[in-house]
């Protein structure tokens, strides 16, 4: 079967097999191929970090992530490919973690071929990512309870098409396609992290995306905000616990005394996070670690000598297996929604003696987010298992800016004439708008999903 036959196959299959709509935004405006592009850019938000630019002759799609939250979101995530989508001419990747990059292969696998750029560092994480995911969603297809769908969103297959398409471009460099240009500049928090700035017609739109903390201890700060005409934010993250190695040490050490394990559901970035809070400890336990899943750290090893300060990436002796004794395990995903995490907890929170640590700030009704509101007990493939475990939410690990430096970031520059908090959770979503309102006279808003504006 040629690549046309099998693409054209496996999104009939996949519409087939759907759960839910095959639009995912009844009643909405949508932008499609055989419309005309406007004079001015046309921004439409897609939901989540998905936002599709159309401008002169190109349509960029900016971000092209998964779902999280609660388990009708994510199972939009298993629906075929939406149209807006599929009419972009390229991608453009903010950052490697799945919700900004986890859905280019199924957009692959459905026959998209077009060019996806992205700075070097998140061109080098995308495989760990994207791979270990592809290995979880097939383990999970596999477990699933009807009425869930048994077809993953996306197959180790899916993952090379997609990785075949991207092209590096290095921060600050200017690169031109077909009447648009875009430019790449640092957001931190992750490795590789940037904003995008699209310029077009003589308009210029910034997307923003989730801000590093300025004194992130391994990354370098953001790049300063430049002028745009639009600016699309992302809803900041509650500021870091200053305790929380101290904290995560004491939740170990309860477990150890009780002759438990801990498990720490993690992403790929979020190892790294987890890694270097059991580093600065210094008062663990001597309990075995062990690592279930590619969390990228290779990559931040290599990378560490273009890092700020020489930093490097501490790790403890890491263990691909749980042994028969009380250990600490990292697993994905850090939402506990999907993946090899699903079954430490089935093993682990049963048992009075073990514990749960969750690192930052959960989406609302995800597994993790369940944990930490205090669930009683979890389905996981259709399954209840109570939760006897004892479950510690630390919050943040301090590596994404928080409120006061997101707007101080944002109106260090002057104003646009529209500003929108697009990424994230409703409530810090608005807060962050009414204070952009309240002490800049901005005018900022939080955008409908499927909202069109002109830029």
């Amino acid at each position: 079967m040629s690549d046309g036959s099998r693409a054209a196959a496996l999104s009939a299959a996949r519409r087939a097999s759907a759960p839910y709509r095959t639009s995912p935004w009844p009643g909405k405006l949508h932008v499609t191929a055989h419309h005309a592009p406007p004079v001015d850019p046309l921004l439409t938000f897609l939901g989540g970090a998905r936002y599709l630019l159309a401008a002169a002759d190109t349509k960029l799609l900016v971000g092209c992530g998964l779902f999280a939250g609660a388990e009708t979101s994510w199972r939009r995530n298993f629906s075929p490919c939406p149209d807006e989508m599929r009419t972009a001419d390229a991608v453009v990747l903010p950052s490697a973690d799945l919700g900004h990059a986890g859905f280019l292969p199924q957009l692959a696998a459905e026959g998209w071929h077009g060019p996806v750029f992205a700075t070097p560092g998140t061109a080098a994480l995308l495989p760990a990512v994207l791979s270990d995911a592809a290995k979880q969603f097939a383990e999970d297809a596999g477990q699933a309870c009807p009425p869930a769908p048994g077809v993953p969103p996306f197959r180790a297959e899916d993952v090379t098409r997609a990785l075949a398409l991207v092209r590096p471009v290095e921060f600050g460099s200017l690169h031109r396609l077909d009447g648009v240009e875009f430019e790449f500049g640092r957001a931190g928090g992750r490795l590789g992290a940037a904003w995008v700035r699209v310029r077009a017609g003589g308009r210029s739109v910034v997307f923003a995306g989730p801000l590093g903390a300025a004194d992130h201890p391994l990354l370098r700060p953001p790049d300063p905000r430049p002028r745009s005409d639009v600016l699309v934010l992302a809803a900041p993250h509650p500021p870091a616990d200053g305790h929380l190695p101290g904290r995560f040490a004491a939740a170990v050490h309860r477990a150890a005394r009780r002759d438990g394990s801990v498990v720490v559901p993690v992403s790929v970035d979020g190892g790294m996070e987890s890694l270097r809070a059991l580093a600065e400890t210094g008062q663990l336990p001597p309990l075995p670690v062990v690592l279930d899943g590619d969390l990228g750290l290779e990559v931040y090893r290599q990378a560490a000598a273009e890092l700020r300060r020489g930093a490097r990436v501490p790790a403890p002796e890491l263990r691909p297996e749980p042994p028969d004794g009380p250990s600490i395990v990292l697993a994905g995903l850090a939402t506990a929604d999907s993946g090899r995490v699903l079954q430490h907890l089935a093993r682990l929170l049963p048992d009075r003696r073990n514990g749960v640590i969750l690192l930052g700030h959960p989406a609302p009704g995800t597994r993790a987010a369940q944990l930490a509101d205090g669930a009683r007990h979890l389905k996981i493939h259709g399954r209840y298992v109570p939760v006897r475990a004892e479950v510690t939410a630390l919050g943040g690990t301090g590596a994404f800016a928080g409120p006061a430096e997101v707007l101080a970031w944002a109106t260090a520059t002057p104003a646009p004439e529209s500003a929108f908090v697009a990424e994230g959770e409703a409530q810090p979503a608005h807060a962050l708008a009414k204070a952009l309102h309240a002490e800049a006279d901005w005018c900022a808003v939080v955008p409908e999903e499927g909202e069109r504006v002109l830029c």
